[in-house]
This record gives C-alpha cells, structure tokens and sequence, in this order.
C-alpha cells in the first residue's frame, strides 16, 4: 500500500528533515540485483565520489560545515566519520551506480532519518501481508518515495546538528564531558 505524495511529505518533514525533497520511483521488475556486487561496486565509487567532491565542490563541502581533516581524508578517497554517501534511486528502482545519483549527508541524525522514511513504506507496505519464501525476506513496494536532494551535499536546515561524538556533541570527548554530571548524587 502506497500513501500519497503528500502524506510521505509530511512524514519526512515529522522525521525531522521537512526541506528534503522526495520522488516517487517505481521498481523496475527488469533488473536483478546481486548484493554482493552490488556492494562492491558501490563501495568503489563512494571512494571515488568523494574524491570528486572534495576537489570540484568545496562551496557545498563549506556550506556543509565539513573540517579540513574531512576535506583531506574525502581527497584520499576515504568517507571520514559521520560522513554518508547516500543513494537517490535505489538500483531497483532504476537508480544507476553514478555520481549524479549520489549525495553526502550528515550520518547522525539525517542518514538515520532517511533510513526510517524508506522502512516506513517499505514496512507499511509488507504489513499483513504472509511472507512465503524466508528466504526471500520482506517485499519491495512496486512505487517508493526517495529522498531527492538538488546537491551533491545535501545541508540539512539544522546542519551542525550533530557531529562525530553523537549525541548532538562535536567530538567524543565533548560527548563523554556533556554526561558526566548529569546524575545528580546531591553532592552539588
């Protein structure tokens, strides 16, 4: 069961990232997906998408609040931590292994974000209905809404929400420091 363009609007916007735009995109029965190479291949031009926007798109790398650690690492072809290249179109859908359908997003909270809107509808979509090969695993819905972001950075309204320390701190050590007192023994 698909809702309407509208009602995954609202969800994404509830999830907590209302600028995001989204798509509805229809599984093309056409295309088989082997996991494993799926993966591989994807893998590889992570490496390379990252290289290639960390030397030809540093306004957006900026606006991203990205350090300069990160810029050099993504020059290195490595995704640095709390970094996520994310996929607009699943391959299943017709989305194609390439760099225009490719974005960097913040990992916490946003990635996480986006996870949850797709396992909505692929949930609510699985929902009642009798799985009859285990193996197989949950159905993919025939029409899915994708985030689909203009940039090859997407910023979220509330970037520099969260940083490599989780818990909306900047770094680990912050993390640690901002829960050190927070039991209150009655000593102070």
């Amino acid at each position: 069961m698909i809702f309407s363009e509208e009602y995954y609007r609202d969800l994404i916007a509830k999830l907590g990232l209302p600028e995001m735009p989204i798509v509805k995109v229809t599984k093309d029965v056409s295309v088989t997906v082997d996991a494993i190479k799926l993966r591989m291949d994807f893998m590889v031009m992570a490496r390379r998408f990252v290289q290639f926007v960390a030397y030809n798109n540093l306004e957006q790398i900026a606006s991203a609040e990205m350090s300069m650690e990160n810029i050099y690492q993504m020059r290195d072809g490595i995704v640095p931590e709390n970094i996520s290249v994310y996929i607009k179109v699943p391959v299943e859908y017709g989305g194609k292994l390439e760099f225009s359908n490719m974005f960097l997003i913040k990992t916490r909270p946003f990635r996480g974000i986006l996870d949850k809107f797709i396992d909505e509808q692929v949930l609510t979509f699985n929902k009642g209905r009798e799985i009859r090969n285990m193996d197989a695993g949950i159905e993919m819905p025939s029409e899915l809404f994708v985030p689909y972001p203009n940039g090859i950075v997407f910023v979220p309204a509330l970037k520099g929400m969260a940083g490599a320390g989780g818990n909306a701190t900047t770094d680990q050590m912050s993390q640690i420091g901002s829960t050190m007192f927070l039991k209150n023994d009655g000593r102070f």
